[in-house]
């Protein structure tokens, strides 16, 4: 009997311990490395390019997304410039290929599912630009998350103190109640210096080991 109170008293303790928010990092934490090899291996191949050729129609690239173009549409004008018949199906396959690259951790995906089915809102803070970030939102990877608060949105890069300070007051909760996640030290240590119960990721496993120890997964 004495057994089962001590067992149900640390229930309730880690119950009132745990976290009530999980936020994390996108880039190095939910995805690997970006696979950028692959798109242009997939645009060389398309256009038959060398890759003198390619880096030139690089440069023309640039200059077509600073007017406001975007990817998909500059390698449709290429080709039609070039005069050059692109299966019907090619736009498909340059947005999966994109897809594709941007390397997300479908183990890290499935772990804030778990997360979110234990009702635990989980956030994101990341540095990325906008272009990047208007491709990931298309393909609907920060769908998960609430806030989704990206640097090029805030105005405000990790490990600026005001970053922490924005999530807090999107979060609404006392800062003890918040886990931050990122690969970087840099961005670990400043959360830390605001008072967040920050880690450093180095893999699911480790990132599983440490949230079971603060109450949120089952070890």
């Amino acid at each position: 009997m004495k057994r089962i109170l001590v067992a149900l008293l640390f229930a309730a303790t880690s119950l009132v311990a745990a976290p009530q928010a999980i936020v994390f990092d996108f880039g190095g934490v939910l995805t690997g490395e970006p696979n950028r090899e692959a798109v242009v291996a997939f645009i060389r191949d398309s256009f038959t390019l060398s890759k003198e050729e390619f880096e030139i129609a690089q440069q023309e690239k640039r200059l077509f997304l600073k007017q406001g173009g975007n990817d998909e549409a500059f390698w449709l004008s290429y080709a039609k410039t070039k005069r050059i018949d692109l299966p019907s199906d090619w736009p498909d396959s340059f947005q999966a290929i994109l897809k594709e690259s941007v390397g997300v951790n479908p183990r890290m995906f499935a772990l804030v599912e778990e997360l979110k089915a234990k009702q635990i809102p989980v956030g994101l803070l990341s540095n990325i630009d906008a272009r990047l970030a208007k491709l990931i939102r298309n393909f609907g990877f920060y769908d998960l998350f609430d806030p989704c608060l990206l640097s090029c949105e805030i105005g405000i890069e990790k490990p600026d103190p005001k970053a922490y300070q924005h999530l807090l007051d999107h979060l609404a909760l006392p800062v003890e109640d918040v886990v931050f996640i990122d690969d970087r030290q840099e961005n670990v240590d400043a959360a830390r210096e605001a008072g967040v119960d920050a880690l450093l990721f180095e893999s699911e496993a480790q990132l599983r080991k440490e949230l079971a120890q603060r109450g949120v997964l089952e070890c």
